[in-house]
């Protein structure tokens, strides 16, 4: 195994303790689901830092959510704007994650795992993607469904699945 390969596998399993160190931390009175497929970025115990998934899809935005409208997710909380957009992640939640884990679908299509700014995003065919920031947004555009494809080869390698 390649010394690049051992470094991305052993963020993967550091990412992984962090989430299950974040998950001992929750408050009881959050809704709790959970599914298969984890959304990595999480910052200050927050997935998307403490984004709304769902409005990404409903406002086209990137909006804080408010810790009255959290839901714990696959061990991750999730915050929302609202107590609609809550009730809409759960009923689908798979739907409203970032894809890739929430890392930057560019750096990933190129083989890397780099944290993404959740203010730079797109929504393409339904699905939500997250740019390191600006410029590699730029950079993305030039070649979306490219990058993507890519990044998909990559991330079953990368993260294992």
């Amino acid at each position: 195994m390649s010394c690049k390969r051992s470094l991305s596998r052993l963020l993967l399993v550091l990412v992984a303790v962090g989430l299950a160190a974040a998950a001992s931390r929750e408050p009881s009175d959050a809704t709790e689901i959970k599914i298969v497929d984890p959304t990595f970025s999480v910052q200050q115990g927050f997935a998307i830092n403490g984004y709304d998934p769902v409005a990404y899809f409903t406002d086209y935005a990137a909006i804080h959510g408010d810790e009255a409208h959290a839901v714990v997710f696959d061990g991750v909380r999730f915050l929302f704007a609202n107590a609609e957009n809550r009730t809409q992640f759960l009923h689908d939640p798979k739907r409203y994650l970032p894809q890739f884990g929430g890392y930057s679908t560019f750096a990933l299509s190129k083989g890397k795992l780099y944290g993404a700014d959740p203010r730079v995003f797109d929504i393409i065919d339904g699905r939500l993607y997250l740019s390191r920031n600006e410029r590699v947004q730029e950079l993305w555009h030039r070649n979306p469904n490219g990058y993507i494809s890519q990044a998909e080869e990559n991330w079953s390698e990368l993260s294992g699945r």
